[in-house]
């Protein structure tokens, strides 16, 4: 039985407005994935939405179409006689032309809305100012008398300020008692920001307000062949105990650096919260007559501070920090180029589309509406699929290199502390041939030890030691070396791996603390193993007392605790000093996003009597 050709409408229209309805559920479905997945999805030209009005248009008109043939079909001649008429004919065949021509014109419209992701990197110059924000983290700033800790809403005045900067660099110093650099200059702010997360009155074992080291350390930092204006902005309570920071000032502004402060407390000001190690609070801080102390701001000293560097004064209201008057301070400052930095730029995939289309338009092109086949539609098809296949191999072939999508893709992923991810990323950038010797490694080893994974991050750090050229790359794979001998307890390992860092980076103040840490942790496990053998004496002496022997002279009765040594450091240390050591390791795995990584700077250490 031959099968009936003819024009079947109501079937063929049918079936092609069901395939446009699935369509673009599924590009629909598609784009709502994607943007959940990737947020940095984006559209660069979403006004060329109407675009895609044209396939279902177009639907209508092929529709109206196919009934007309139909039509004048009938009206021609009788359809039974159809198939002898025109054996060859394939009316169904030209529905299925039209439904590629029809996916093919949506994949255009689609591309023409220019979809882009964020993941290639760009070289860039900015213009803008230099500002160096000193932050107190003395235990006072821990003061609930604004509504929230002083502490938290200096962080939250930060971000407000880092917010508000476009084209200039900014960088954070920490201070208590000392002061340090935690992030140095920088366009990449959103490092900045991830900086404050490890903050806290435990960043700095020296307690105090050394607002004049602050000062000092922030203009220490500024790249003194840099154009750009210099600006300090200072946010403490004002309780200044260690040095003279009006001098320190004075010297600033004679340098041409503009010094401005925040007062981050009350005129009432408010007791001094306690804490245990597990950040619960125990109660406030009292004084030697056992009353508690009040820590109230000096806002006469900022104010005075703040005249000798030529700068502006805010003080904090209750949740609120006015910025109106530094930022606007800001406009009227000359501003200086930059150095060109990389920046993580959009990669548009509007020719993936385009590619789609044209291969769709191909097919459709050689696809006949009869049953006769030319000869050479073969021939095409098949040239067209090996070269396809011979594109995707080359492409395969090249993703398996390191590239520099994946060194920026790591490093956001490590902003997002996707550590998992961060290191397959790191990994794969291992071969890429534009990156530092050992910089991937030391990345990958960052990402490593961020998941918990310390033998696998031991061995990236050895490796990007070995492979490393510059002594300052060296040694920064040498102090995380320790740093993971150090949390698994090998006092003796991490020492040499700290020694082996300063020998390559003798400035590296980090390292030397860390070393402190070391020596410390040393020396109570040789106490503690001093402690057992002479436990281990008393024990047999005990013994040979029962069997009628006297104990000798000096030794300890049974029973009896031997006091500590006098230097002995006891295990509540042990345990402060070990926490110490893994906030100052969340700080290293921070410090892996600033690209621009810069020597710390060296404060004077000063004498405290006072420990808030």
């Amino acid at each position: 039985m031959t099968k009936e050709r003819t024009y079947r409408v109501f079937t063929h229209v049918t079936g092609l407005v069901l395939f446009e309805l699935a369509f673009w559920a599924a590009v629909g479905s598609f784009y709502l994935l994607i943007k959940t997945a990737a947020p940095q999805f984006e559209l660069h030209l979403p006004g060329a939405w109407p675009a895609l009005i044209v396939p279902p248009v177009a639907l209508l008109f092929f529709a109206r179409h196919y009934r007309w043939k139909q039509r004048k079909t009938a009206s021609s001649v009788d359809l039974a006689l159809v198939n002898t008429l025109w054996p060859h004919a394939r009316p169904r065949r030209s529905v299925w032309k039209f439904a590629l021509w029809r996916t093919a014109v949506a994949f255009m419209a689609m591309g023409m809305l220019a979809p882009k992701m964020g993941t290639r990197l760009k070289e860039v110059e900015a213009k803008g100012v230099d500002i160096m924000i000193a932050l107190d983290v003395s235990r006072s700033m821990m003061t609930e008398d604004l509504g929230m800790s002083r502490l938290d809403l200096a962080k939250r005045t930060i971000e407000r300020i880092v917010g508000r900067l476009d084209g200039d660099r900014a960088g954070l110093v920490v201070f208590a008692g000392d002061a340090y650099v935690q992030a140095p200059l920088t366009l990449d702010l959103a490092a900045v920001k991830l900086f404050l997360d490890a903050i806290g009155p435990e960043a700095i074992p020296v307690q105090g307000t050394a607002i004049g080291a602050a000062i000092e350390q922030c203009v220490a930092s500024f790249d003194p062949e840099s154009h750009a204006s210099k600006v300090v902005m200072v946010l403490t309570d004002g309780e200044n105990h260690e040095d003279d920071a009006l001098a320190r000032a004075d010297e600033a502004a004679s340098a041409g650096i503009l010094v401005h402060a925040a007062g981050m407390a009350s005129e009432s000001g408010g007791p001094i919260p306690q804490f245990d190690r597990y950040g619960r609070q125990t109660g406030y801080k009292e004084d030697a007559n056992g009353q508690p102390v009040v820590s109230t701001l000096d806002e006469r000293m900022l104010v005075a501070m703040v005249e000798a560097g030529a700068g502006t004064y805010v003080r904090a209201r209750s949740g609120f920090v006015d910025l109106d008057p530094f930022l606007n301070s800001l406009e009227e400052l000359e501003t200086g180029n930059t150095s060109k930095v990389a920046y993580t730029d959009y990669v548009h995939q509007f020719p993936w589309f385009f590619l789609m289309a044209l291969a769709l338009l191909l097919i459709e092109g050689i696809w006949p509406t009869s049953s006769r086949k030319p000869k050479w539609a073969g021939a095409i098809c098949l040239c067209f699929i090996l070269s396809s296949a011979q594109y995707g191999s080359a492409q395969s072939a090249r993703g398996q290199q390191g590239t520099k999508a994946d060194a920026v893709a790591g490093t956001q992923a490590m902003l997002d502390r996707n550590f998992a991810d961060a290191d397959s990323l790191f990994g794969a950038a291992e071969t890429w041939k534009g990156a530092e010797p050992g910089q991937m490694a030391l990345n990958r080893g960052m990402a490593l030890a961020g998941s918990g994974n310390a033998e696998e991050a031991m061995k990236a750090f050895q490796r990007a030691a070995a492979q490393a050229e510059h002594p300052a790359s060296k040694a920064d794979a040498w102090n995380n070396v320790g740093n993971l001998l150090l949390g698994g307890q090998d006092a003796e390992g991490a020492i040499g791996a700290y020694k082996e860092s300063l020998r390559l980076d003798p400035s590296d103040e980090e390292t030397r603390y860390n070393l402190s840490l070391a020596l410390a942790m040393r020396q109570q496990q040789e106490q503690q193993e001093q402690q057992q053998n002479q436990d281990g004496e008393q024990n047999q002496d005990g013994q040979q007392n029962q069997d009628g022997q006297q104990p000798q002279q000096g030794q300890q009765p049974e029973g009896e605790q031997q006091p500590p040594q006098e230097g002995q450091i006891q295990p509540a240390d042990a345990e402060r000093i070990l926490d110490m050591l893994e906030r100052n390791e969340a700080a290293l795995r921070a410090k892996l996003q600033a690209q621009e990584n810069a020597k710390r700077g060296k404060g004077k250490k000063i004498k405290i009597e006072k420990d808030w």
